[in-house]
């Protein structure tokens, strides 16, 4: 069943589409309030809406909750999976990175792995990986209106291994990210360049 664009309820906000771009921030550090269900699914119905113009639907997520016994799991996992790939012999380092993975993936309120299918050919696939980018960014956009920030992360928690066993996703399939949303436990600020040192106009 496809859902049409006019039937669509859009949730009120007070958030302009400007507010959410300039205030929109990758953090890394979250404050312990919860993250209901009800709030991801409107995230959710955002993300699905991102440009993708031969309707492959191709982004699938996979939203693990905090407590769970999967949550746990992926910690444990994701624990094996640093301490042995720190590079640095010391076992007190190794414990301490790997420590810091497991109460990563413990602590943050929500957390959702997001993976692109492939297409029949390299150009949608390539495209299928686009709009599946574009719906995160869709996510961090609402979730600015949410009052919530997230952690888009394509490191070391993305390559647990069997990871994709453990979630129920297709090996096939391509990882876009592990994105962890919660309120942000400080003022998030960043930089960027002006627009008018990366702007060509053409005449």
């Amino acid at each position: 069943m496809k859902l049409n664009s006019a039937d669509v309820r859009i949730p009120e906000s007070s958030v302009s589409v400007y507010d959410a771009i300039f205030r929109r921030r990758n953090v890394k550090e979250f404050a312990p309030e919860p993250v209901s269900r009800e709030t991801l699914e409107r995230l959710f119905s955002a993300a699905i809406w991102a440009p993708n113009h031969r309707l492959t639907d191709p982004t699938r997520f996979f939203a693990v909750r905090k407590g769970s016994a999967m949550r746990k799991r992926i910690a444990a996992a994701a624990w094996q999976s640093t301490y042995d790939g720190v590079a640095n012999p010391n076992p007190e380092q190794k414990r301490r990175s790997a420590d810091a993975s497991r109460d990563r993936v413990l602590n943050a309120p929500a957390m959702v792995y997001v993976y692109s299918l492939g297409g029949d050919n390299e150009e949608v696939t390539r495209e299928n990986y686009a709009t599946s980018c574009c719906a995160i960014q869709n996510m961090a956009l609402a979730a600015v209106a949410e009052g919530l920030r997230i952690d888009w992360s394509t490191g070391g928690l993305t390559r647990i291994p069997g990871l994709a066993g453990i979630l129920g996703a297709d090996e096939a399939w391509t990882m876009v990210g592990v994105v962890f949303f919660g309120r942000s436990a400080a003022a998030p600020n960043t930089r960027r360049r002006p627009h008018s040192e990366v702007v060509t106009w053409l005449e």
